[in-house]
């Protein structure tokens, strides 16, 4: 449950095909349709009415197979009366399948950019959505929102996820940690964080004049699927900081703005180079 665009690679558009290619089945549901990503600076299309979330899940819910759907990921969320449909949705997917878990990405803005999202939303991701998610894939930057402050190293982020963790979630993936990272003019690092455990990778910083928008979303829908699969934690953030590179890597050998998702299809599935997990 997230945007969409029908050019190019954000929300949706970032996450489906990656995920499909993972082997899992998606139903997308669309928050908004733009015609590309806002960083253009200009774009066509309007948001979802928010009523419609609720009326789209009714509508799969008529057809008898929520109990069918393993886990419900959110993204982008334009208002906070959006985030309350998706708990709602979260709700009735855990009822039709109590195993099914709730991934949160808690979209609010990027490390050099700051918060993009009404004051509403910021807190309903801290408040609300951790209190009903299973998983979160914030940045660095809204992890120190819902955590409240600004944590500026590896271990203090490690400290960040571990207060979320204490008010529900069991994984956190901070899919950035851009200036908390240990070599952040060099690689691009995540951390995962559980209760007991905490495992750091970084992969190769790309100089991109313009670096691409959907990574985020990228990184967070593989994430889940290779965990739906059922492998370790520390595994599938192996797996998808390798994929990620691929991408990254096959978008800057084209010469693209846009992520080339297709193009680096094969090896989201099965990348060629992999990246040392090591435990925090």
């Amino acid at each position: 449950i997230q945007s969409h665009v029908v050019y190019g690679a954000a929300g949706n558009s970032a996450a489906v095909f990656p995920m499909r290619r993972l082997g899992a089945n998606v139903w997308p549901l669309n928050t908004v349709q733009f015609s590309n990503h806002t960083q253009y600076g200009a774009w066509e299309g309007l948001p979802t009415p928010d009523e419609q979330i609720s009326l789209l899940v009714d509508g799969i819910k008529q057809r008898g197979v929520l109990d069918k759907c393993d886990a419900v990921l959110s993204g982008y969320l334009g208002s906070a009366d959006q985030g309350t449909r998706v708990l709602e949705v979260v709700r009735e997917v855990k009822a039709a399948n109590p195993d099914a878990k709730y991934c949160c990405d808690p979209v609010m803005g990027h490390p050099a950019k700051g918060c993009i999202v009404p004051e509403g939303v910021q807190s309903f991701f801290a408040e609300d959505a951790v209190a009903e998610a299973d998983l979160m894939c914030p940045n660095v930057l809204e992890l120190g929102v819902m955590a409240g402050g600004n944590p500026e190293s590896v271990a203090e982020c490690v400290e960040a996820a571990r207060e979320l963790i204490a008010r529900g979630p069991g994984v956190i993936l901070v899919k950035h940690l851009a200036h908390a990272g240990r070599n952040p003019e060099e690689h691009f690092e995540m951390l995962l964080v559980t209760v007991d455990e905490a495992h750091h990778v970084a992969t190769p910083l790309l100089p991109f004049d313009r670096p691409p928008v959907g990574t985020g979303d990228l990184t967070t829908g593989m994430f889940l699927v290779k965990l739906l699969h059922g492998l370790a934690p520390e595994a599938c953030l192996a797996h998808t900081a390798a994929a990620y590179h691929a991408v990254m890597k096959a978008t800057m050998d084209a010469g693209e703005y846009e992520l080339q998702l297709v193009a680096a299809q094969d090896q989201i599935a099965v990348p060629k180079r992999r990246f040392e997990v090591s435990a925090v």
